[in-house]
């Protein structure tokens, strides 16, 4: 089973699978000038970082997953960092989550669809149930016994390859929770010591946020000379820039 850590950087293009779209975010480091950033990046140890979010009760207070990690020292030449919406529910089993706590999908669902319910299970399995769920969502209902610790539970998205989480909520015994994703993501390139699960509340550096839909499927990024912020290339679906200390879940429309 692919873990949070196996994120490899790829290159194909954007097509449709299954019943999802590939969505791409690119960058081109074989330009001179991002190049010449691009050696800065690894010199100094920055990392890229993506979030997306999504909506439902009890959403833990300390932040948001981080979605994506991947050091640019992994990084040459032409990249596309690949999304696919398709998720499956991860639960951990602990309930006190503070900043920098590093989310662990110690128990991971089958693959599963929009408009679906699930239910966690005592001895630890999640398995499939009726019920009415909004189209957008899908439902988690923890069925240990009332006496039992919360857990934490949450959606996990493909994106280059493995499911990472980009959610967290809090899950009360006999409780249900419905998880909306959202598809709006944000980026910085910063000098933290985060990975993929990791929980921050606020963008560390200057970034950018942009919006996938059915008629935008990839973004084309570059690094800003000095401030090493992100924005998209001229000509090319336009992405929002931030500042560093924004609140990710303002961005995210959270």
């Amino acid at each position: 089973m692919a873990t949070t850590q196996d994120l490899t950087l790829n290159a194909i293009t954007a097509t449709t699978v299954v019943d999802a779209t590939t969505f791409t975010i690119g960058f081109d480091f074989t330009d001179a000038g991002q190049k010449k950033n691009l050696q800065y990046l690894q010199e100094n140890n920055y990392q890229l970082f993506a979030y997306k979010g999504a909506s439902g009760p009890k959403q833990i207070t300390a932040g948001l997953p981080t979605w994506f990690a991947e050091p640019f020292t992994e990084m040459f030449g032409v990249v596309e960092i690949d999304y696919t919406p398709k998720y499956k529910v991860y639960v951990f089993n602990q309930s006190v989550i503070g900043a920098n706590t590093t989310i662990k999908m110690q128990v991971l669902s089958d693959e599963v669809g929009l408009g679906t319910a699930l239910v966690f299970n005592s001895d630890g399995s999640i398995t499939s149930t009726s019920g009415s769920v909004p189209a957008d969502s899908i439902q988690i209902k923890n069925n240990r016994p009332a006496s039992t610790s919360n857990v934490t539970v949450g959606l996990a998205a493909l994106i280059n390859g493995s499911y990472a989480p980009f959610c967290a909520f809090t899950s009360t015994p006999q409780g249900s929770i419905n998880m909306t994703p959202h598809e709006k993501i944000c980026m910085f390139a910063a000098q933290i010591g985060l990975q993929s699960g990791s929980v921050t509340a606020e963008a560390a550096a200057p970034g950018c946020t942009f919006s996938f839909s059915a008629s935008t499927i990839g973004y084309d990024l570059l690094v800003i000379d000095g401030t090493y912020g992100l924005r998209n290339v001229d000509g090319t679906p336009y992405v929002t820039q931030i500042s560093s200390g924004e609140s990710l879940n303002q961005l995210l429309n959270l």
